[in-house]
């Protein structure tokens, strides 16, 4: 079957792919749809995680399971159950933690192998909605990490995690929220979405500020535009770099979160909650066409409405 994979130099290319062999407890999933993630763009353009060749990648997907017909999302992410973050309830910090599209092949192609434990039967909901439980139980796990904000709250990048955290924040009855971002598309999408305010940049001070988008710049405006004892949660992957003066953390007694992922708790709770998201920031291509677009959003040319792009599998 055909699988878009890593190329093993910094691209993906198309490529012919025999099906996984089942492991106990697998389950086939065909694939009906799936999403092209920021991990994807970082594991082939920064080796960030690092990703063998000729792995399929993706993990956010909605499929249908071959055995019963019922419609399911995906939880990617892999644990052991026995190591000290899983019995604390942490499985996804597991210490042997494997990651569909990382470790294991991925959802960009037409059937994909998980345990039935990591499936989620869906309903009610369009197959774009459905491909974004992932990252919406990523936004949730990002909000239950920093107090409930007594004040007001930043979200630094309008991308998918931002708009899906914003999604996360209104859903959860958060009012006066900020977001920024540097494409006045998406701030468009981020006012329609609930936004409160919207700006290139964060102004003032904010109980938790949330960045989405992880570049050296937005982690120094993240944890200096929170107040003094505020908190400031990093979910973007963008650079590998933290620079940050100490001085404001130590003496203001800021609180730094870092944000990967999400429990399962939050993924079955996330996919409850997608029925109600909007998609218009979504841009759906067939499975032909998508190597053509990862390659576009790798180059910087997508169009910035299209803040999220998902493929169609054909069946």
């Amino acid at each position: 079957m055909k699988a878009l994979v890593y190329n093993g130099a910094h691209s993906v290319c198309y490529h012919e792919v025999k099906l996984p062999v089942s492991r106990e407890q697998d389950v086939a999933v065909d694939v009906l749809q799936a999403g092209i993630c920021g991990t994807d763009m970082c594991a082939v353009r920064d080796g960030r995680p690092v990703v063998e060749p000729l792995m399929t990648l993706g993990h956010e997907f909605v499929g249908r399971r071959q055995d019963t017909g019922e419609m399911v999302v995906g939880n990617p992410l892999l644990s052991c159950g026995q190591c000290r973050a899983c019995k604390r309830g942490w499985s996804h910090l597991c210490a042997q933690r494997v990651v569909l599209g990382v470790h294991r092949p991925g959802a960009f192609t037409h059937t994909v192998l998980l345990p039935a434990s990591r499936l989620v039967p869906m309903s009610g909901v369009t197959l774009e909605q459905a491909a974004l439980v992932d990252p919406v139980a990523t936004a949730l796990h990002a909000f239950r990490l920093a107090p409930r904000p007594e004040g007001p709250v930043a979200v630094l990048g309008a991308g998918a995690i931002g708009l899906s955290m914003l999604f996360v924040l209104k859903s959860q009855g958060i009012n006066d929220v900020t977001m920024t971002d540097i494409a006045q598309q998406r701030l468009d999408f981020a006012l329609a979405g609930g936004a409160d305010v919207v700006a290139l940049r964060a102004e003032g001070s904010y109980d938790v500020v949330y960045d989405t988008v992880g570049s050296i710049v937005t982690r120094q405006d993240a944890v200096l535009r929170s107040i003094p004892g505020g908190d400031t949660v990093l979910v973007g992957l963008h650079s590998s770099e933290l620079n940050v003066p100490a001085g404001p953390i130590i003496g203001g007694e800021r609180t730094i979160h870092g944000s990967f992922g999400y429990t399962d708790d939050e993924f079955r709770e996330a996919a409850a909650l997608v029925p109600s998201v909007s998609t218009q920031w979504v841009h759906t291509v067939g499975f032909s066409d998508a190597e053509f677009a990862f390659k576009s959003l790798l180059a910087g040319r997508s169009d910035p409405r299209h803040v999220k792009v998902q493929m169609r599998m054909d069946h």
